[in-house]
């Protein structure tokens, strides 16, 4: 396959689409009808391509538009160009630029696969059902119908569908017109405004639904299978309120009548944002508020602000092409949480946005050959590896999250504003957001966020200041967690973000210094205050960090749970040993923010993964942490309060983890007695009952039991939890009966790899399951290499390896593999992390063994 394709946009530009299809639920295909009027552009040729993938054009005309008149351009043949996923309509005759409009007659198959037409399958009580959706994000549309399948290439869609009278049919826009036919209806749609292909949609099934309004009067429903529409009301409360939030903070009224969201039982991501209809995978779109846990809700509401958003930035206004895909998500990354702030104040979500995303951001960007944000691709193929999410959704949230934080949010809201009204239903690239921030701020954003978009990694900037001086020495240079010298060392601009009122505020130089006021110098110096900015604070100086860490308990939560994580980045590139973590968790015996608390146990996970397998070693770990969080469970409790707010509930459910974790025998005891008494999954506290399952799971007569269970259950994130719990087994009976089920119909396609990651992320089960990937990889390949999540395997293999002989063992078998363009850079980046595991646990394993020996308390 060659390394690039030519963009066809730059042939033809299509206007309007007039799209006919019928859905055949019995034999599982469909045939249709495009009629394309558009523009050719470009050189005088004897053809006209289009994009197609697995379909069969049967007929096709070319009319050429002359003075309102239709002049036929005969064919002279139809060739299916399968390898480049094109169809090219060949003429005897010159076919010069102008208007014309081009129809084919296509048919094709239904299939079972995530994207394109597809099936998706439930039960309905017990009756096995089908549901006929769409995925046409990134380049799917191709295999629904002939088109120019780029983003690029814009134009209205005129759809009707023809399917079964009794099912109902869904499209991005409200339906103009029906007509039954037999026992088929024609259900034909109004016309989308202009929009890439990769937003249309449409789904077909035995659907029902609830519905809400915003103010504005704009109709917000929730579809899900019949069986699931009680867990709807939460979703509909969500939206309406995502909605007005939007349209008042973009100052754009939602451009559309409606907006319907769809729970799809086979899903291949969390959500997609096809425009006026989305489609989420259940657990991310349907609940039951009153029976689920906080960081489910917390998580669906996130979801559904994160589409939501895409209604403004990707679907209103849409990237030109694939390398600015962040343009889309990065921007809806931090907008998700902007929406929550204000939906649920009381979650003070932002603190979860620099935790998590910004966290997750700089642990993948600190490997060499990380791609950035905006990444150069010329074939499709490579399209799936650009989802990387802690770098196009989490990076690019966190550096746009820099940019609100350095020119004002007031400025970064306006200059949205004219964006929006300069380019809607148009493409941009970035340089075209840039400049409308630039017209408001009177900054220059395009050079302060040039490196940070297009260049990989980040700095570390090295703060030598004596407390109480007037001024302090830094300097930055690009964080690596491995050694090597094969980078350029860039020098980006940097908000230093200071507590104090330093100059200057923006570090543009290899090394410079801060000028701090008399009136701040006693204050106790500490940089990117709040995760307000993207990079590392390294205090050289150890007055000063003893300092900070003497003063810790006055500082922010988020200022608190940054020490943790960024010496935790330390420690993985040998800037300090884990054990310096370690003595530095001891000043925060009294924590009680859920955030910081989610940090130390990160750090423990860190000591955990250096002494796997190591029974003497595991039962001193865990004496450590009993010691530390004892009168923390006391204060807290098991049972939720109805005065407890939503990060006292938080901190209850990763406290009761990590001594289920520690085997606390308070803890233990409680758990058993609780699972002991329970009969169905809405007996047990929903904020613990996963922590409940994995308790019970440690003892091996409960396996059954709860595999019997999951089997039985239909709400999916009830299953999920059991399932979850079931992947915690050591028993290698057990856990061969879990790989088994891999491939049954038990475990849907969509959770095949997130059962998979649990798996191999059990040292118990780690060789059992690499085992499974290495023999069962022509199902894998099968089932996920048109996806863009096909590299995931790859990935996630290589988070939990960290020995010469798990290197090369992956190397062995994923290197011939390393030419398939969707698993080229994942494999890379899998050995990089790899190899810095080594390192890191040749730097670390003698000093933890020896500190574990020798403490007596963390």
């Amino acid at each position: 396959m060659p390394n690039y394709v030519k963009r066809l946009f730059n042939q033809f530009h299509p206007e309007k689409y007039h799209l006919s299809i019928t859905i055949d639920n019995q034999k599982m295909i469909f045939s249709g009808q495009v009629i394309i009027t558009g523009k050719k552009t470009g050189r005088v040729n004897k053809r006209f391509t289009f994009h197609q993938k697995d379909l069969t054009i049967s007929s096709a005309t070319i009319d050429k538009l002359d003075k309102n008149n239709l002049v036929r351009v005969p064919i002279s043949r139809i060739n299916h160009h399968n390898t480049l996923n094109e169809i090219r309509l060949h003429s005897n005759d010159l076919i010069y630029p102008g208007n014309y409009q081009i129809t084919m007659n296509f048919s094709g198959k239904i299939n079972t696969g995530l994207n394109g037409i597809y099936q998706a399958f439930f039960k309905d009580n017990g009756v096995s059902k089908t549901i006929i959706t769409t995925q046409f994000e990134s380049h799917y549309a191709r295999q629904a119908f002939p088109c120019i399948d780029e983003p690029e290439a814009k134009a209205i869609f005129s759809l009707n569908l023809t399917t079964d009278k009794n099912l109902t049919t869904l499209s991005n826009m409200p339906i103009t017109k029906t007509k039954i036919n037999d026992n088929l209806k024609i259900v034909n749609f109004e016309d989308t405004p202009p929009m890439s292909t990769y937003l249309l949609a449409f789904t077909v099934g035995e659907l029902e639904y609830k519905e809400g309004k915003t103010k504005d009067g704009i109709v917000v429903r929730t579809y899900a299978t019949p069986d699931k529409i009680k867990l709807t009301s939460y979703s509909i409360k969500i939206a309406i309120q995502a909605l007005e939030f939007f349209s008042d903070y973009f100052k754009m009224p939602y451009p559309l009548q409606k907006l319907d969201m769809v729970a799809i039982p086979d899903f291949s991501a969390g959500a997609m944002e096809n425009w006026g209809l989305i489609t989420y995978r259940e657990t991310c779109l349907l609940t039951n508020e009153l029976d689920n846990n906080i960081d489910s809700l917390q998580q669906i509401a996130l979801v559904i602000s994160h589409e939501i958003s895409h209604q403004w930035f990707g679907n209103l206004v849409t990237m030109k092409w694939w390398n600015d895909l962040w343009l889309n998500e990065s921007f809806a990354n931090l907008m998700e949480y902007k929406a929550c702030s204000i939906i649920y104040p009381e979650w003070n979500i932002f603190e979860q946005f620099v935790k998590n995303e910004v966290n997750a951001a700089k642990k993948r960007d600190s490997l060499i050959n990380v791609q950035p944000i905006r990444t150069s691709l010329k074939h499709p193929d490579e399209i799936s590896t650009l989802f990387d999410p802690s770098i196009v959704y989490a990076k690019g949230g966190s550096v746009l999250y820099m940019l609100m934080n350095y020119i004002g949010e007031n400025n970064f809201r306006d200059g949205l504003k004219i964006y929006f009204d300069r380019f809607k239903y148009q493409n941009t690239t970035a340089d075209d957001l840039w400049s409308t921030i630039s017209e408001v701020s009177k900054l220059d954003v395009k050079g302060f966020m040039n490196k940070w978009i297009n260049v990989s990694g980040y700095p570390i900037v090295e703060i030598d200041w004596q407390p109480h001086d007037s001024r302090a020495k830094i300097s930055q240079s690009r964080f690596l967690i491995e050694e090597s010298n094969d980078y350029a060392d860039n020098i980006w601009q940097i908000p230093l973000a200071s507590n104090q009122a330093i100059k200057p505020e923006l570090l543009t130089k290899k090394s410079s210094h801060i000028f701090i006021p008399k009136s701040e110098n006693n204050k106790v110096m500490i940089l990117n205050k709040n995760g307000e900015s993207y990079y590392l604070p390294y205090y050289k100086n150890k007055d000063h960090l003893a300092l900070i860490t003497q003063n810790i308990k006055y500082s922010t939560a988020i200022d608190r749970f940054s020490l943790i994580d960024n010496y935790n980045l330390f420690q993985r590139s040998r800037l300090c040993q884990l054990t310096d973590v370690l003595n530095l968790i001891n000043g925060y015996r009294q924590e009680e923010d859920d955030n910081v608390w989610s940090s130390i146990s990160m750090t423990i996970s860190e000591v955990r993964r250096l002494i796997e397998g190591n029974e003497k070693l595991k039962h001193k770990m865990n004496s450590l942490i009993n010691e530390l969080i004892t009168e923390l469970i006391s204060k807290i409790g098991f049972d939720d309060r109805t005065t407890d707010s939503s990060k006292t509930i938080r901190l209850r459910i990763l406290i009761l983890s990590i001594a289920a974790s520690a085997d606390n025998l308070a803890v233990i005891t409680e758990f058993n007695n609780r699972f002991n008494n329970f009969k169905k999954p809405a007996d047990l506290n929903p904020n613990i009952r996963h922590i409940i399952y994995y308790t019970a799971i440690k003892n091996d007569k409960n396996f059954n039991f709860m595999l019997k269970l999951h089997n039985s259950l239909t709400i999916h994130d009830e299953k999920e939890e059991v399932a979850t719990a079931l992947t915690s087994t050591k028993n290698p009976t057990h856990i061969k009966t879990l790989l088994e089920l891999l491939k049954s119909d038990n475990i849907k396609k969509q959770n095949i790899m997130y059962i998979f990651s649990y798996l191999i992320s059990n040292y118990s089960a780690r060789t059992l399951t690499w085992d499974w990937m290495k023999d069962n990889w022509t199902f894998i390949e099968e089932s996920f290499k048109s996806e863009k999540n096909y590299g995931f395997f790859a990935r996630i293999a290589a988070n939990y390896f960290s020995t010469t002989e798990q290197l090369e063992n992956y190397q062995d078998f994923f290197e011939p593999k390393i030419n398939q363009l969707a698993l080229k850079r994942d494999v890379l980046l899998g050995i990089a992390e790899i190899k810095s595991r080594i390192a890191w646990r040749d730097y670390n394993q003698d000093k933890i063994t020896s500190w574990l020996n020798k403490t007596k308390s963390i």
